[in-house]
């Protein structure tokens, strides 16, 4: 007992916490819509992974209904600002062997009822490493696998940051 109360006053004065910002969800919101995210970059069919990814999240940990608009009281909105892949590993100096993919989006959650900001994070961004391979069809496939996971994490992030006061 006396271990866990020390780890929690070490880890509050540690200065540790989330990112974003605003005061997230007030009591007796419970309806929440997470429309289509907007893809910014070049790729398409991105907004479908990210979308989806936050719509399970929240459907799968949160006590928050996942609603149409016309029936909820926040709105989750994204946009998916930048996409890079780079290559960080090579076996010669013209084969990469290894790409890094980072994916930046501007989130927030606004109230329905008077337009307030409840949380915002305008430059959240996740990566993960993914193998090239000489046959184009691995190498797509190990590309699409890195974005879901990307996604998911994302996803995860989101929904933990947005309710990390309640």
């Amino acid at each position: 007992m006396a271990v866990s109360a020390l780890g929690v006053l070490i880890l509050a004065g540690c200065g540790y916490q989330f990112s974003g910002t605003g005061p997230g969800p007030k009591p007796g919101l419970d309806r929440l819509a997470i429309p289509m995210f907007e893809n910014l970059t070049g790729q398409p069919g991105l907004e479908s992974y990210f979308t989806t990814a936050l719509r399970r999240e929240f459907n799968a940990r949160s006590r928050m209904k996942v609603v149409p608009k016309s029936e909820a009281q926040m709105i989750l909105q994204g946009r998916i600002t930048r996409l890079t892949a780079l290559d960080v590993a090579h076996r010669t100096a013209d084969e990469t062997i290894e790409s890094r993919l980072t994916v930046t989006l501007d989130v927030r959650c606004t109230s329905v009822a008077d337009g307030s900001i409840l949380w915002q994070d305008s430059s959240l961004s996740y990566f993960q490493e993914y193998l090239q391979n000489d046959a184009s069809n691995t190498s797509s496939e190990d590309r699409r696998r890195a974005l879901e996971y990307v996604a998911r994490e994302v996803a995860m992030r989101i929904h933990d940051r947005f309710l990390s006061g309640f």
